[in-house]
């Protein structure tokens, strides 16, 4: 429910107040007493009444009681329209997103990789593995297994410029991200394992030295939308399934 909504509920609700107590006015001065009772009796009547436990109606009441009635209304009207806008104030973007390409800091220097050394980072949502050869060549690799989407940087090694998967051996060139063995170990499981994903490459992303004359802190050229992209493919999925696929509600 939108606030003009709200607001034109709230409305509704004051003017139904406002004829409730005019109803309950005009019944006040309207009333028509039975017959032998006279006017002066009313008084007596109403104490009487009051003495023995009974309680008395006028228009004050008649009033009191609208009032509550339309209060409790008007809160009723303010909660739903709450509730409603919680529940889709939030939107999802199923648009398609376009790669947009960034140089990064990593935050470390080349001096602060050994050889054969690997360093993880995240940049802009993009899991990525920083290194170098045995020979000292600088090189980023992205940092979830192909295979399985296990880190590498948890137990990969590299040889020369060759970087193992530590679970199931799979490996790759470091340079030009070819896959080189799929999933060769342990043996027979490993094999195995591998059936059942296809073979890729690993991705590989472009580093330098920072820094005018270089010598600075490491930057990888990553994509940005990245994240977004993968949110939107992901959402687009979800609401495709009940039927939409513009983000919106039913």
């Amino acid at each position: 429910m939108s606030q003009q909504s709200t607001a034109r509920t709230g409305m509704a609700a004051l003017a139904g107040t406002a004829l409730l107590c005019l109803a309950g006015e005009r019944a006040v001065q309207n009333f028509v007493t039975a017959p032998g009772v006279t006017a002066q009796s009313g008084p007596a009547l109403r104490g009487a009444a009051a003495a023995e436990g009974g309680s008395s109606f006028d228009g004050k009441s008649a009033v009191g009681a609208a009032a509550l009635c339309s209060a409790a209304a008007v809160g009723v009207a303010a909660a739903r329209g709450r509730r409603r806008t919680g529940k889709t104030s939030v939107q999802y973007s199923t648009q398609k997103i376009l790669p947009s390409l960034s140089w990064l800091k990593c935050g470390f220097t080349k001096n602060d990789i050994a050889n054969g050394e690997l360093k993880a980072v995240t940049l802009a949502g993009n899991d990525i593995l920083v290194g170098k050869t045995e020979a000292g060549a600088l090189f980023s690799v992205g940092n979830l297994c192909p295979h399985i989407g296990t880190p590498l940087s948890e137990g990969a090694d590299v040889i020369g410029d060759v970087i193992v998967c530590p679970l199931h051996g799979s490996s790759w060139n470091v340079v030009n991200g070819e896959l080189i063995d799929w999933c060769v170990s342990p043996p027979i499981i490993g094999p195995l394992t591998g059936i059942v994903v296809d073979k890729k490459n690993i991705l590989i992303f472009d580093v330098r030295e920072g820094g005018f004359l270089g010598g600075g802190e490491l930057e990888v050229l990553v994509d940005v939308n990245a994240k977004k992209a993968f949110e939107a493919d992901y959402w687009k999925g979800i609401l495709d399934a009940q039927g939409k696929d513009d983000g919106t509600y039913y």
